[in-house]
Formats: structure tokens, C-alpha cells, sequence
């Protein structure tokens, strides 16, 4: 499995190198400026095409999405259907779990600004959410499907663009105040490290034990 892991590494290189710095630029800025004061920077910066977008794309990183591939995979490949199923389902199950059990008292950042008797601006229609912050579970989402669809694709330079849009999906979670950065830090993290674990360790196991329903789909019986 960790030479299958290296091999994925090696051919999404540069998917995984801009995700690394992604994540890392994200975490310095956290520890540099905490939660609080980088929700509140980020809050500061606000456009009004971008209050009509936010709320609309950030639904690409509920379940229906996810589930639109799903029935995609399960036309053209069921072993790609399969694999995907098994990892969504992976990082809802370890996002939820977080979300209601571990850190079940997270307060989102509108719960957690009232507390202290401080606003924050959201957009009008949004309805705004109060608990169950950490991790971000559409970030989880969006970044699952998306390095999913990068290691999947042959052709290895749309890993950069995928990559883009799913930092842009997760980042309206914080546009809209739904989440603070480091809940969408940790749900890009979940979504990436699940999708590529289950990836390997699958695929390992398809090549040790082919089966003809491997190459099959419902239009390719």
C-alpha cells in the first residue's frame, strides 16, 4: 500500500504540491493570527456579485453533488463507483463523527461572535447555522471528489484547476460565516488523506484480485 501511496504521489505531483502549500499557508496564518482574527479579516472583504455566488457554489460541496458523480461512475466503470461510494462514504462517516462527537461543542462563527456580544456580517437569505463547526464537512466533501476525479483523470494537468475549484468551493464556507478557516483547513485535510488512502489501498487489492465486472459499467455490460 505505501509504495501504491508514493506511486499516486508521483503522477498527481503537482495536484499534491499546490494542496501542501494550500495547507500549509493556511495553518501559518492561523497560528500567526488565531481563529478569531482571521475569520474577522477574512469577513472584512465582500463583494455583491460575490454574495449572489457564495451561497450558490458552495452547495457543490453538499451530498448531492457527490452523488451526481456517483451515478456517473456507475455508468461508464463500477469499480470506479465502488471505490468512489467507499470513500465518500469514509469522510462523511470521520467529518460527522467529529462534528457530533469529538467537537460536538464547536461553536460557528456567528454563535461564537454573539457570545462575546460582537456581529459579524453574513448575506441575507443564508440561514446561518450554530453549532457542529469543526471540521467542515462540505469542504471534506468537495475536496474528496475533487483529488478523487484528479487521480482518476489521465490527464494529470487538470490535478492544478481541480484543485483551484475545490479551494474555492470550501473557502465560500467561510465567505458566507458558516465556518472558520481552520474548520475548512481540517475538513480539506480529511477529504484528501481519506480519497487517497482508500484509493490505494483499493486499488492494490483490484490488482491482486482482478474480477471481470472491474472494466464493466451500466452502458458497458
Amino acid at each position: 500500500m505505501q509504495l501504491q501511496i508514493r506511486q499516486l504521489l508521483r503522477e498527481n505531483k503537482s495536484f499534491y504540491t499546490a494542496y501542501l502549500f494550500f495547507l500549509l499557508s493556511g495553518i501559518t496564518a492561523l497560528l500567526v493570527m488565531g481563529k478569531e482574527s482571521l475569520f474577522l479579516q477574512m469577513n472584512l472583504y465582500h463583494h455583491p456579485w460575490a454574495d449572489v455566488v457564495a451561497p450558490w457554489l458552495t452547495h457543490l460541496g453538499d451530498g448531492l453533488f457527490a452523488l451526481f458523480f456517483l451515478v456517473v461512475f456507475m455508468l461508464f466503470n463500477y469499480r470506479l463507483a465502488v471505490t468512489a461510494l467507499i470513500c465518500f462514504v469514509s469522510v462523511l462517516f470521520i467529518t460527522q463523527f467529529g462534528k457530533l462527537v469529538l467537537f460536538e461543542d464547536a461553536l460557528r462563527p456567528f454563535a461564537y461572535f454573539e457570545a462575546q456580544g460582537m456581529t459579524i456580517r453574513t448575506i441575507e437569505g443564508v440561514k446561518i447555522h450554530s453549532n457542529n463547526s469543526f471540521p467542515s464537512g462540505h469542504s471534506a466533501s468537495v475536496f474528496a471528489l475533487l483529488s478523487f476525479l484528479a487521480l482518476r483523470l489521465t490527464k494529470k494537468q487538470w490535478g492544478l484547476p481541480l484543485l483551484l475549484a475545490a479551494v474555492c468551493i470550501s473557502y465560500t464556507r467561510v465567505y458566507i460565516a458558516q465556518h472558520f478557516y481552520g474548520d475548512v483547513l481540517a475538513g480539506s485535510f480529511i477529504g484528501i488523506i481519506t480519497v487517497l488512502s482508500i484509493t490505494a489501498a483499493l486499488d492494490n487489492y483490484y490488482s491482486k484480485h482482478p474480477a471481470v465486472w472491474h472494466q464493466k459499467g451500466l452502458l458497458n455490460p
